[in-house]
């Protein structure tokens, strides 16, 4: 008797939790119901495409939303098939956050080198940036590094949503100028608008000021170039100082997280800086002056000169072992030489029939003028950017320019041939920081389909032989003329034909552009064929030059070129309006407005770092302002390098109130920069580079 009263009890426990269990799965059931209708119609308001993807989504079979016993929901892991919580989560996370807090993972940039740069060529920029440099040392010398996490600090970089538990508290321990938040599963963003008050979330969001970047569903390469865009566009002193919180373990996660630390230096690299600004400014006034073939990419091309095969060379060190069989093809082919890799064709008896050349300083025209012969030029043709010091135009038989992108002379040069024709004049993507990436994207805007690339190696295998030795680098007897020019830490990358290749941050950024360029036609009919033995680039097929096949063309290079020449490219039919609108006004005001912003008064590390934010974002509005987009332009590189700088003093070292007096100190010279640089303006904006090449 007494066992079978034992199994009633059991079933009678067994049939309460039951009923227990369909009380509280229906009333969670009602409460996420009216959770999601309100989380939705938030997300309509703030991130409509959101909103669009997530109204009436549909997960996958093996979605699993479950109650915990007290109310909370909980999700089975896709990897790991377990709950993602404890029954407790708000506990759980809660207790996640106070970790990650004690521990923090922060992304540090140390500036200490910046003090030591060599102004070999008498730049403000370089002597700014010497000064702040030279206070960033002395913080970094007398105060203790900095490993916590302030109560306001410039971003946040969340990895998972999960259920969104921990997103409040986070929030509420730390404000973050810049919150960026990646979810790969889509599932389990669609879980959390049942789960989380993200009503609350993006109110408290709006309220700190604060600008969220959400990143849901996307590729691990998708969600790193979010972050890498948002460095160009917005700053790397948005990702600079970052707070970054592992939420969930995932493979999705861990590969892109790896990814940023291995790609770090991309964040801080090609933004331009003043003196380069004023440089543009001065250089594409006067490149207008000379009513230059422009480039019209919007020429759609007949199959015959589409399909006629393009060969870029440029002047890595493995273009000596493909000289012979770039000769071999040089009547049946199109061949553009970038910049020293003349020289090496023009030893060799091949006359390329375009020269690229994109460093915009007077160095390029004395370049040219002494390596390359008066009657070897008149038998090429030139293609640079507008950016280019204008006299190099004239050494060369025939000149067409592009419009590089992020450039104020650009701006200005659009703006003048807006109110002059009014038509548009697009830029060419992705034609810097090399040479190589300028021809690529040159030919690849014309519409060019079949493109090969030689000598394009972006890095090397002997550090003594970075360049062709048939080029004017070498002299006769193979040894080095001028030393090779590294921008940061050597690395190795995978090769092109299987082996590996060293590389550093510039040659590396050269390969990254020329993928992007390839990725940006992906709907278009280029190919790329990669036959360097260099650095493998993502997108350009490796073929070896002894494997190269050609189609026989029913027309000669010269009809292609011939072609090109007088529909690809257009003059302005009357100069272009540039002076009228250099608009020096407008930038003083803009100058002595963000001093006024930044001479606030200041206690600590929220208030300073309040002052830097809002003059950022006061000149970030001229972005969008077309008139005086080139205003903002001029200053935009200064402003992202030094304030990437004054950010890593305030958070880098000491605490709240110890740093203060090595952050103002940084911050007096950008104000003295900001205090003269109208006046540079005006008397700097159609100054050409005097800066010569020394043989």
């Amino acid at each position: 008797m007494d066992s079978l009263e034992k199994n009633f009890r059991d079933v009678e426990d067994k049939l309460e939790k039951l009923q227990n269990k369909i009380v509280l799965e229906e009333a969670f059931s009602v409460q996420a119901n009216e959770r999601f209708e309100q989380n939705i119609l938030t997300f309509k308001k703030y991130f409509p495409d959101i909103y669009q993807r997530f109204v009436s989504y549909s997960p996958k079979k093996s979605f699993q939303l479950e109650v915990n016993p007290d109310g909370t929901g909980n999700i089975i892991d896709y990897d790991t098939k377990v709950p993602m919580y404890s029954n407790t989560p708000i506990e759980q996370v809660e207790q996640q956050v106070k970790e990650s807090l004690a521990n923090p993972e922060l992304s540090r940039v140390d500036f200490s080198s910046v003090e030591f740069i060599e102004d070999t060529a008498d730049f403000l920029h370089v002597r700014l940036m010497s000064k702040v440099g030279e206070a960033y040392n002395k913080a970094r010398n007398e105060l203790n590094e900095n490993l916590t996490v302030s109560k306001a600090i410039p971003s946040k970089v969340i990895f998972g949503i999960g259920l969104g538990y921990h997103l409040m508290p986070l929030i509420n321990k730390t404000k973050a100028s810049y919150i960026t938040i990646f979810e790969p599963n889509e599932d389990y963003f669609f879980a959390s608008l049942f789960c989380f008050d993200w009503v609350s979330y993006l109110k408290k969001v709006d309220e700190d000021g604060s600008f969220l970047y959400l990143g849901i569903g996307d590729s691990e390469e998708d969600m790193y170039q979010t972050l890498y865009q948002r460095a160009k566009s917005i700053g790397a002193f948005s990702i600079s100082n970052s707070f970054f919180y592992l939420h969930y373990k995932s493979q999705s996660i861990f590969n892109l997280v790896t990814k940023i630390k291995n790609n770090f230096h991309q964040f801080f690299m090609g933004w331009g800086f003043f003196d380069d600004a004023l440089m543009s400014v001065a250089h594409s006034i006067g490149v207008a002056k000379k009513n230059p073939n422009l480039l019209n990419s919007e020429v759609v091309l007949p199959k015959f000169v589409e399909q006629y095969p393009i060969f870029i060379v440029a002047n890595g060190p493995s273009l000596d072992n493909d000289i012979e069989y770039i000769k071999q093809y040089k009547e049946k082919v199109i061949i553009v030489a970038c910049n020293s890799a003349s020289t090496a064709l023009l030893s060799h008896g091949i006359s390329p029939d375009f020269h690229v050349a994109l460093e915009r300083t007077k160095e390029t025209y004395d370049l040219l003028e002494a390596v390359i012969t008066e009657e070897q030029r008149q038998n090429i043709n030139l293609l640079v950017l507008n950016v280019m010091y204008p006299d190099v135009l004239d050494l060369f038989g025939w000149s067409g320019i592009a419009l590089k992108g992020s450039e104020p002379g650009t701006v200005l040069y659009q703006l003048g041939y807006y109110l002059q024709t009014k038509k548009l004049s697009p830029t060419i993507g992705y034609s810097n920081p090399l040479v190589g990436n300028t021809a690529l994207s040159f030919f690849s805007h014309m519409g060019f389909s079949d493109i090969y690339l030689f000598g394009v190696d972006n890095g090397y295998v002997d550090e003594e032989h970075h360049h062709s030795k048939s080029s004017f680098y070498y002299d006769e007897d193979g040894n080095s003329k001028l030393d090779s020019i590294k921008m940061g830490a050597e690395f190795e990358v995978e090769g092109n034909f299987g082996r590996k290749v060293i590389t550093e941050p510039f040659l590396y950024t050269g390969k990254e552009q020329m993928e992007r360029l390839i990725s940006s036609f992906s709907d278009k009919n280029l190919q790329c064929f990669n036959c360097s033995d260099g650095a493998k680039v993502e997108g350009a097929l490796p073929l070896r030059s002894t494997d190269i096949v050609l189609d026989k063309q029913a027309h000669s290079k010269e009809e292609i070129i011939n072609y090109l020449k007088s529909n690809s490219f257009k003059k302005v039919d009357a100069p272009l309006p540039l002076e009228a609108l250099l608009a020096f006004d407008v930038f003083d005001k803009i100058c002595s407005t963000m001093v006024e912003i930044l001479e606030a008064p200041m206690i600590d590390r929220a208030d300073a770092l309040n002052n830097i934010i809002t003059q950022l974002r006061y000149l970030l509005s001229f972005k969008e302002d077309q008139q005086y987009l080139h205003l903002y332009l001029i200053l935009e590189g200064e402003a992202l390098y030094i304030n990437s700088i004054l950010i890593s003093v305030l958070f880098n070292f000491g605490d709240e109130k110890s740093i203060m007096p090595y952050f103002e100190e940084a911050l007096s010279h950008w104000i003295g920069f900001l205090k003269m640089a109208p006046q540079q303006y005006r008397e700097r904006w159609d100054v050409l580079s005097d800066h010569d090449f020394i043989f």
